[in-house]
């Protein structure tokens, strides 16, 4: 029997919109692809409500799961995931705001995963740190990442928002893995490299590996994390429960109502149609049930 188990590898890009065009979605397919991701978050998604997530571009066998900036196109952030990974999207309420996030739960296991954008001109890092703290306590004793655009430069260690960043990660044993430079950016004359793509993880010995790419979508670059721990895929099957049509019920089922000639024609006689309708109803109802019972099949698992 094949091994269904496997090293669990996420990947992170800052975007910076353009996710329902063809260029944008391709670089995005191409990064999963080329690099065997299981779960990649993006940032600045910059969808509105207005745009379906059926119509964006992603591979097929993917699922994408998105955080939309309240009343606004810009901002917010995804997570697209491999189908064929077990999980399931966890809902947390913080009373926290201008918080988006997205939380994984890798089935099987004790991981969570939360894929994050925080931009300084929405979410102050005041409230990030209290929806950090809100979230710790709620998983408390799980494996947790936390994986996005934190938009405060992870070397600016004088900058009074990566101190209090680094005192609420250390409050809970919370490492940055990401050691290289995430951003290129030009302001005029000015040329700025920062680390504001991060990683946050409180199990980083069970990581075997943290890298920056060399892709790049927009001017942030891509990371990749590979995690020394065995996670479930799903099923390329799955059980569903539906009534047995098959052809000798059909025949059976024809059979007993032509048998029901009797019944059929008092029904019809019935003044009030309303008590004529429930009992034939009722009539085909519970015959139905007997000569279709339900049986459990296996399908392809296309659709989670």
């Amino acid at each position: 029997m094949a091994n269904k188990l496997h090293d669990l590898t996420i990947g992170h890009c800052n975007i910076q919109g353009g996710l329902t065009g063809i260029s944008k979605s391709t670089e995005i397919s191409n990064l999963i692809h080329s690099h065997c991701l299981d779960v990649l978050s993006i940032n600045e998604t910059n969808l509105g409500e207005d745009v379906d997530s059926s119509t964006i571009n992603i591979p097929s066998s993917f699922d994408f799961i998105r955080k939309d900036r309240e009343g606004s196109s810009r901002g917010g952030c995804a997570l697209i995931i491999n189908r064929k990974l077990a999980y399931k999207v966890v809902e947390i309420e913080t009373g926290v705001d201008n918080i988006e996030a997205i939380w994984l739960k890798i089935k099987s296991s004790n991981i969570h995963i939360c894929g994050f954008y925080r931009s300084n001109n929405y979410c102050h890092i005041d409230n990030f740190i209290e929806y950090m703290n809100v979230c710790m306590h709620k998983f408390r004793g799980k494996r947790i990442i936390f994986i996005g655009d934190i938009n405060i430069d992870q070397n600016k260690v004088t900058d009074a928002r990566y101190k209090k960043l680094d005192m609420t990660l250390k409050t809970y044993n919370l490492v940055q893995t990401v050691q290289g430079i995430t951003r290129y950016n030009r302001h005029g004359e000015k040329f700025t490299a920062t680390t504001i793509d991060v990683v946050f993880t409180n199990f980083y010995s069970d990581f075997k590996s943290c890298e920056v790419l060399n892709e790049r979508i927009g001017d942030h670059q891509a990371i990749k994390c590979i995690i020394d721990f065995s996670v479930q895929k799903a099923p390329k099957y799955e059980k569903i429960t539906i009534r047995n049509h098959s052809l000798n019920n059909i025949r059976l089922f024809r059979q007993y109502v032509s048998s029901q000639t009797r019944v059929l024609e008092d029904i019809c006689n019935e003044d009030d149609v309303e008590v004529a309708a429930n009992k034939l109803n009722s009539l085909l109802n519970d015959y139905y049930d007997y000569f279709f019972p339900l049986k459990t099949i296996s399908v392809p698992r296309t659709l989670r």
